[in-house]
């Protein structure tokens, strides 16, 4: 078995600055999840759809340091007019827009639907930190074993649910996946993300991520559960974007105290056997050593 490495380890990764346009990334960050969230919540467990909003904006404006809609002169109503649950629900939807602009730290001056320069542990936070704080409330209003039931469902759901993204060139199986991926690595601007993969069998692709910018973001909060939840759970359903066939097992995480992720998608047109290799194997690991 052959395994190559991508990626190195840099210094102050989430420092530096990044691209963004706040205006662009708000339905994806914040409002499409949220509508859907409280439109799960409003048929699975009806009775608590109100307590959950009520407790989620009261969360939001603890977490406020002040009203940004104002300053960048945003119109809510046309910011939710096609969101069917948001749109009952309007103070919420302040309280996490403020929210939003807030953790992104914008510079002074800023134009809203412009490219802005912002530092990248702020543009992982604005994504992250609404997802974290969703789950969060649900597990205080719902307590925690009921609402991790949910919050699984609801994640997986509004995956299935979402437009899958279309791949460039067909699926063909793994091991094409895995030589499109050697291919495609930039040896001359190295990825932040420092992986090592290679195939183990027959339809089997391990990887082992050795770093995770998401939970690195997320190191001001305490619950590695929630985090696992927010960075990792959606990866099972996600697989999927790749072929109808294919299934991700998953054991160690980083965002549960693991010092890696150990991953291997299952191509089940070729083989049913989801058994997960033990710690040992992913222990060693090792590229080949062209690839150190």
């Amino acid at each position: 078995m052959n395994f190559y490495r991508v990626g190195e380890f840099k210094e102050n990764v989430l420092e530096k600055k990044v691209e963004i346009n706040p205006n662009e990334m708000l339905p994806r960050f914040v409002l499409n999840r949220l509508d859907y969230l409280i439109g799960f919540i409003s048929d699975k467990s009806p009775d608590n759809t109100d307590s959950f909003v009520d407790n989620l904006e009261r969360k939001y404006r603890e977490l406020m340091k002040s009203n940004y809609l104002s300053k960048y002169h945003l119109d809510l109503g046309r910011l939710i007019a096609d969101k069917e649950n948001l749109s009952n629900h309007p103070s919420l939807v302040q309280a996490a827009l403020n929210y939003y602009i807030q953790v992104l730290e914008l510079p002074d001056g800023s134009k809203w639907d412009e490219a802005i320069k912002v530092v990248n542990r702020n543009y992982h936070q604005a994504f992250l930190h609404p997802r974290y704080y969703n789950l969060l409330t649900l597990i205080e209003t719902l307590g925690r074993e009921e609402a991790i039931s949910l919050w699984k469902r609801f994640f997986t759901q509004f995956i299935i649910d979402r437009d899958r993204p279309p791949r460039e060139t067909p699926f063909v199986d793994l091991e094409t996946l895995l030589a499109e991926r050697l291919a495609a690595v930039d040896e001359s601007n190295p990825s932040d993300w420092v992986v090592i993969r290679g195939m183990i069998a027959d339809g089997k692709f391990a990887y082992r991520n050795d770093n995770c910018l998401w939970v690195d973001s997320l190191d001001d909060l305490p619950d590695s559960e929630i985090k696992y939840y927010v960075c990792c759970y959606g990866d099972y359903e996600g697989a999927k974007d790749l072929h109808e066939s294919i299934v991700l097992t998953m054991e160690h995480t980083i965002a549960q105290g693991d010092p890696y992720c150990s991953r291997v998608l299952h191509d089940t047109r070729v083989d049913y056997d989801l058994r997960h290799p033990p710690k040992e194997f992913w222990d060693n690991m090792w590229p080949i050593e062209s690839e150190k």
